[in-house]
């Protein structure tokens, strides 16, 4: 069984929207996480934002009334390293797009935390694997409205016109008929995916959604899974099934993806 990992999510609502913030909920909903704090943390006019919207997803919201672009990062922080050392986490989450979290994801890292980070597409900066996930355990972006999000607006059903009066038909021409009519044309179904592939991907769901994931976070779901032993590299077993796996960078990895099929 999976082990459940007890999780601190904190949320820099200063520089994310409310419609990331679901979608981020929904993937951890679905993961091995437990949710023992939920906090957001912006400013007094971020705060009528977020607030029914904290409100429906039980997440405290934490306005900073101190004055300085860097008064939402500090609180975020401060609280960050109180609750991993007042009580046992497993994990932190943080969901920001800020490139200035990097000394405290390395002090959370040190105290023994797992610390993956959420951002929105288009704050980010544009290069993932130098501004994030050297520090990261693992970091993904979203684009709002994007998932199956209850935020993402639902497109309205076009208009239909309503149809002109049948005119009285002529009476056709006999055609000629051919023997056998064209039968439907199935659509390809995908071979299944060896038993090994499909174990990875179940034990680590972000390699499925086709993202760029750290190898030290991967292996350590595919440890708790029981897939790979202790000492083992995990480079060696995407090595082995590596026409569904790709190593980056080839000659030193550090990250891996799942290639479509």
């Amino acid at each position: 069984m999976d082990k459940t990992l007890r999780t601190a999510l904190l949320i820099d609502a200063d520089n994310v929207s409310t419609d990331v913030v679901a979608q981020v909920l929904e993937r951890l909903d679905a993961s091995r996480h437990l949710l023992q704090h939920r906090r957001a943390y912006g400013s007094v006019q971020k705060a009528g934002e977020f607030g029914d919207f904290c409100k429906d997803h039980a997440i405290r919201f934490l306005p900073s009334t101190f004055a300085g672009p860097n008064a939402t990062d500090i609180a975020l922080a401060i609280d960050a390293v109180e609750l991993v050392l007042r009580q046992p986490l497993d994990a932190v989450v943080i969901v920001s797009s800020d490139m200035d979290y990097a000394p405290l994801i390395v002090r959370l890292r040190e105290l023994g935390c797992r610390v993956s980070g959420f951002g929105q597409h288009g704050k980010s900066a544009s290069n993932i694997e130098r501004d994030y996930e050297r520090v990261y355990d693992e970091f993904v972006v979203i684009a709002p409205g994007r998932s199956g999000s209850r935020a993402a607006a639902v497109e309205p059903e076009p208009e239909r016109k309503p149809r002109a009066a049948a005119r009285p038909r002529a009476a056709a021409k006999p055609r000629q008929q051919s023997a056998a009519k064209a039968a439907p044309v199935a659509a390809p179904v995908a071979p299944p995916l060896p038993r090994e592939v499909q174990a990875v991907l179940d034990a680590c769901p972000a390699l499925q959604r086709g993202e760029l994931v750290r190898l030290n976070g991967v292996a350590e779901s595919l440890r708790d899974a029981g897939i790979l032993k202790k000492n083992s590299k995990s480079t060696s077993l995407f090595k082995k099934i590596a026409s569904h796996f790709e190593l980056l960078p080839a000659d030193k990895p550090e990250t891996v993806r799942f290639l479509a099929r």
